[in-house]
């Protein structure tokens, strides 16, 4: 497979993958790589090796490149511009095809061999391994500086206070994890850079998970890129993240809507005022391309709602995972739905003039890769509109309801749609009014658990005046928006085309 900087050719069959973030390894990788692959021909186990390169700047590519002549199974995945060894590692694992997925830094810190020794806990039971530095063992072997350990202490100490107590070394470049927690974990963590190790560990105590820490070999090498004063700062201050923006129950085990919800958007798609204005927002855009009877895909229908307004439009198309979606759509008296995944879209390349991309992405697991199977389906010329959920500090039950893997900054988005090389050729909020009431209400939901099922806030009508008072109001703010921008709002929207 090739696409988006992928290189990932391996055995139907894997037991184990490695992944191996790197960023500038020019220098340092060869040796590993050379250890790594020396230790998976050796080994009866059957290996996948990932080289994910964090936008080097020096040969780090040419270099893994290079050692796909030694193992078959060695792939690569190159990240445009680099974004952070957490980012490395997510998008290395939720790729991996392997029953069990590692990672290892590239400096060599921790030697392969550790994969096999410490297998069995997985094989007990155990859903994640996590090599420590902290625990003692009998052929264990430590070359640890000892500022190092110092501030790996103190860390430690907060994270104890904060987040979880069952855990000594949450930073150690050595974890395992079983293939059935990898897509739960890694899609709904946010941070990119060092500190995402503690993100993981607490999304697995939220959810349950069983962790087993255990004794590993580790030696200092040099070169290191963390900055141990800036870098440490920013680690102290994602706890206190990680806390505020995971508070939430979590039910690993929801993958779409249910059915409950899809009732609810189906009777009231065509009456709720967040549903009629983000439709005219929608329409607007499109009609501001200036594109005479457009090709229209609407990737996600849902319940099929704005698919019958597009159909005035030009000549549309719906793709949707859900089977329950597709029943709905039916409903419509929509025939040209078809359920499949947007990360492997059942249409030709270039067929599309424009693209829906409805509060989709906060679905998938993988944002880059469904962004760059649009981008396969979209024509040269065309234009991609997308709209996701805002700010993270507003993720409550009304987001668990819907089945949310994460909310977007700007920026966070922008980072997503480089990746899969698109451009951005509008970005902007919408529901500004409505954000000042939703805002407090959301974020102090947070804090209250309920026993009961979440429902997403969008589930009741309002009373009819007010309900036709905040069409008016949002249809206004669609004018403001286009022509001023507005700096603050529930949703973010994007108008998008091809950008290579």
């Amino acid at each position: 497979m090739r696409q988006n900087g992928f290189d990932l050719k391996c055995n139907v069959k894997v037991d184990i993958s490695i992944v191996i973030p790197a960023f500038n390894e020019a220098k340092r990788l060869p040796l590993f790589l050379h250890r790594v692959i020396s230790y998976c021909n050796r080994s009866k186990k059957t290996y996948q090796i990932i080289v994910v390169d964090d936008g080097s700047m020096d040969k780090t590519w040419e270099v893994a490149t290079s050692y796909k002549t030694r193992f078959s199974d060695l792939g690569t995945i190159r990240i445009r511009k680099n974004r952070g060894k957490g980012y490395a590692v997510k998008r290395g694992l939720l790729e991996s095809k392997g029953k069990i997925g590692v990672f290892l830094d590239a400096d060599g810190s921790v030697e392969p061999w550790e994969i096999e020794k410490n297998l069995h806990y997985l094989e007990e039971g155990y859903d994640i391994f996590v090599g420590s530095r902290v625990l003692r063992g009998k052929e264990q072997i430590l070359r640890v500086k000892w500022y190092r350990k110092l501030i790996g202490l103190v860390f430690n100490f907060f994270v104890h206070i904060f987040l979880f107590k069952n855990i000594e070394d949450t930073q150690c470049g050595f974890k395992m994890f079983r293939k059935e927690v990898v897509k739960p974990l890694f899609s709904r963590s946010y941070l990119e850079g060092f500190g995402f190790d503690i993100e993981i560990l607490y999304l697995a105590h939220k959810m349950g998970y069983r962790v087993k820490e255990g004794p590993v070999s580790w030696h200092h090498v040099s070169g290191s890129k963390i900055n141990l004063f800036t870098d440490s700062i920013k680690m102290f201050f994602n706890i206190l993240q990680v806390r505020n923006w995971h508070c939430t129950p979590i039910n690993p085990l929801a993958k779409y809507l249910g059915p409950d919800e899809y009732n609810y958007m189906y009777e009231l798609e065509n009456y709720h005022w967040w549903f009629v204005s983000r439709r005219k927002l929608v329409v607007h855009l499109i009609k501001s391309l200036n594109i005479s009877s457009p090709t229209i895909l609407d990737a996600g229908s849902g319940t099929g709602g704005i698919l019958l307004v597009f159909s005035k439009l030009g000549e549309t198309f719906g793709i949707d995972v859900s089977e329950q979606a597709i029943e709905f759509c039916t409903k419509r008296g929509l025939n040209k739905v078809t359920q499949c995944p947007v990360e492997e879209i059942a249409y030709m390349d270039k067929t599309f003039d424009v693209i829906a991309c409805l509060d989709l992405l906060e679905h998938v697991s993988s944002p880059v890769e469904a962004l760059g199977e649009l981008k396969r389906v979209l024509k040269d010329e065309g234009k991609i509109i997308i709209t996701v959920p805002a700010f993270r500090i507003l993720w409550s039950q009304h987001d668990e309801a819907l089945c949310h893997l994460r909310r977007y900054e700007k920026d966070s988005l922008r980072r997503d749609l480089q990746e899969a090389g698109l451009r951005v050729e509008k970005m902007g909020y919408f529901f500004f009014t409505s954000f000042f009431a939703v805002a407090p209400i959301r974020i102090m939901r947070r804090f209250i658990v309920s026993g009961q099922r979440p429902h997403s806030d969008t589930t009741t009508l309002p009373p009819k005046v007010l309900n036709e008072f905040l069409k008016i109001l949002f249809e206004l703010e669609i004018k403001v928006a286009d022509n001023f921008g507005l700096p603050v709002g529930t949703t973010i929207y994007a108008v998008i085309s091809k950008g290579d």
